[in-house]
């Protein structure tokens, strides 16, 4: 079985990156990853960064997964957002019963887990598992996908459960990707190639076993299973607006050799205002990636050495990811604004760019009001009731807050 080093796999990535740049028109046409590009993402391991080493893989620390995301992002931000979701949902692997673990993620080197983790599904608790209906939206990579997750309601009959603290019982289903309909509904400003279609399943039963709550401590032992799973998520789809921040900036830097700015008839590279404008994004985006990094880094030292993390490391951990999306899409905006008329053009690349900056910050775990709850951990308020930063949990996403982004 194909497996990958913390060492290697931006090797791996830079031999990919030819085949990744010469399919990016066809995943921008197609709405999704061609299945050749898939499987050599597959066959060079890296969606198995974060499966457990006793199912086969790699085990890797946050950073590995989130430096992999980014160098793939910046070479199309379509494969680098389907790698985020593929690569971060191996960590399921370290909550699953043994069993159904190595079914799903132990044999077969080319698995691809999906899904949503929204809980719009209902799972009707029956002998042996559940009867699960429910539609899902923004499955991304659903098409090339092996299994699919749809996070349900859990019911007794008709009768919502709940659990001890008084919320609704939930719990996050795998399906085989055969037993699902996809639905074609992603016409998408950006991240196009993502095939982020809803999907549904009707009174599907499901095995008990091939079910997670992340109420639920994990089964696997080591510290990537420790630390809080949905925070984690953030900073792997925050690697994708850096990449693509990255892939803007590197644009207008090969742009401004040859185009000239209209206000001062010389080129954009002895044009002040455009070489100001390029200082600008640097900061932006090398300053927010550094937090993102000193962030992980200080987490993951945490989790090795067997210390829960406090509620501001967890803030810090959704704060560092907002903001590394939300700076990469201002520098981004700068890079458009600064190539002038040329931006405008879809052979110039800066406007799918910023297309795909756009969709990507629409994420929940990205979203802007992320600021004020770390603002309010680190005035000392009371989070008892902020889920994602005081239960110890890995950090479940709530139903109340559906509403407030997209989970793509």
């Amino acid at each position: 079985m194909s497996t990958i080093s913390s060492a290697s796999y931006i090797d791996a990535i830079n031999r990919l990156a030819p085949q990744i740049e010469t399919s990016a028109e066809e995943i921008e046409r197609a709405r999704r990853l061609p299945s050749r590009l898939v499987e050599a993402m597959a066959d060079a391991g890296l969606f198995r960064l974060w499966i457990p080493k006793s199912l086969g893989g790699a085990e890797a620390d946050p950073m590995s997964l989130v430096r992999a995301v980014e160098e793939v992002s910046r070479l199309d931000g379509a494969t680098g957002w389907c790698l985020a979701i593929g690569g971060e949902y191996g960590v399921f692997g370290g909550y699953l019963r043994s069993e159904a673990a190595r079914e799903i993620y132990g044999t077969d080197p080319h698995v691809y887990t999906s899904g949503a983790l929204r809980a719009f599904g209902k799972a009707v608790a029956v002998e042996g598992g559940y009867r699960a209906t429910g539609r899902w939206p923004l499955g991304s990579g659903c098409q090339h996908s092996t299994w699919i997750v749809g996070n349900c309601q859990v019911l007794d009959g008709d009768r919502p459960l709940l659990a001890a603290d008084g919320s609704p019982l939930t719990r996050l289903l795998f399906f085989r990707a055969q037993d699902c309909e996809i639905l074609d509904t992603w016409h998408s400003i950006g991240l196009r190639g993502t095939g982020s279609h809803d999907y549904a399943v009707a009174d599907l039963f499901v095995p008990t076993t091939h079910s997670l709550s992340f109420l639920e401590q994990p089964i696997a032992p080591g510290p990537l299973y420790a630390l809080p799973t949905i925070a984690l998520f953030g900073a792997v789809l925050a690697a994708v607006p850096l990449g693509i921040g990255r892939h803007a900036i590197d644009i207008l830097t090969s742009l401004a050799g040859t185009k000239i700015a209209a206000r001062s008839m010389k080129t954009l590279r002895d044009d002040v205002v455009i070489q100001a404008d390029l200082g600008r994004a640097e900061a932006l985006v090398r300053s927010a990636r550094a937090l993102l990094y000193e962030t992980l880094q200080e987490a993951w030292q945490s989790a090795t050495e067997g210390d829960p993390l406090s509620v501001k490391q967890r803030a810090m951990m959704w704060l560092a990811s907002t903001h590394a999306a939300s700076s990469a899409k201002k520098a981004t905006e700068l890079m458009f604004s600064a190539g002038g008329s040329a931006s405008a053009y879809s052979t110039c690349a800066l406007e799918k760019c910023v297309r795909d900056i756009h969709a990507a910050g629409q994420h929940i775990t990205l979203a802007t009001p992320n600021y004020a709850m770390a603002g309010q951990a680190f005035l000392g308020a009371d989070m008892t009731g902020t889920a994602l930063l005081s239960r110890d949990n890995r950090g479940e996403p709530k139903t109340k807050s559906d509403d407030d982004g997209h989970q793509l």
